[in-house]
């Protein structure tokens, strides 16, 4: 599992695909609030130059030129994503809005879209390890977002809330998230394989990158939004 750097015929080849068959994008601002702009698709590009969006619903405000973004494309059963600059938009021939991005300066990412559908509800968890009470344990990451994460473990604890944690996990795009924690949640489930359930609120060091993170969980919510879309 993992990713691989697109090299630049790679990546137009991709995107001619993307625009001629209509293919789902979302557009993730790199800011405090990490909007997210969906039902996005492939407007228009020029290598080397500039790259075009359509379908901005008409309720969402245009973001200000000059931000960071990515963008996420599912293609079939590949994903791609990669990091850009906001330009100022441009009025089709409709007089709908199209977002226009600065072309990648840096390598595009291709990822197998199976290793995205994973860490989320009614998903396929992630075996993690965890540190807690000087111990370190197995156990399933079952739910994973930009502000905390659902555990389950084999082995029946008794954890008192606001525990401290530590979160070693390696995702199936390769980021990795390793991160201190908080309890804010205890649960026991009879009967489960994985009785102990812990909802556990990430407490990120100021200095610490979350945006591979964030790149992950937004490849995911594209893919299950256009799977309920589809269903």
């Amino acid at each position: 599992m993992g990713h691989s750097p697109l090299s630049a015929p790679v990546l137009e080849q991709f995107l001619i695909q993307a625009r001629l068959t209509g293919a789902v994008a979302s557009l993730r601002l790199q800011t405090a609030s990490s909007r997210l702009l969906g039902d996005l698709r492939i407007h228009a590009f020029r290598p080397g130059s500039t790259l075009e969006l359509s379908g901005l619903h008409a309720r969402d405000a245009v973001p200000a030129e000059g931000t960071p973004v990515t963008l996420t494309v599912l293609l079939g059963e590949e994903v791609l994503t990669l990091e850009s600059l906001l330009l100022p938009p441009l009025l089709d021939d409709k007089g709908d809005t199209l977002l226009r991005l600065d072309w990648p300066h840096e390598s595009a990412q291709l990822h197998r879209r199976r290793d995205m559908r994973v860490a989320a509800p009614d998903q396929s968890p992630l075996k993690v390890r965890v540190g807690l009470g000087g111990r370190i344990l197995d156990a399933l990451l079952v739910n994973l977002t930009e502000t905390g994460v659902g555990l389950a473990l084999e082995e029946a604890l008794i954890v008192d809330l606001h525990a401290p944690v530590e979160i070693d996990a390696k995702l199936p795009d390769g980021s990795v998230l390793h991160c201190p924690g908080e309890v804010r949640h205890l649960a026991y489930l009879e009967g489960q394989e994985y009785p102990t359930r812990l909802g556990v609120v990430l407490l990120p060091s100021p200095g610490m990158d979350f945006e591979p993170i964030r790149r992950f969980i937004q490849a995911r919510r594209t893919d299950r939004s256009q799977g309920f879309r589809q269903s």
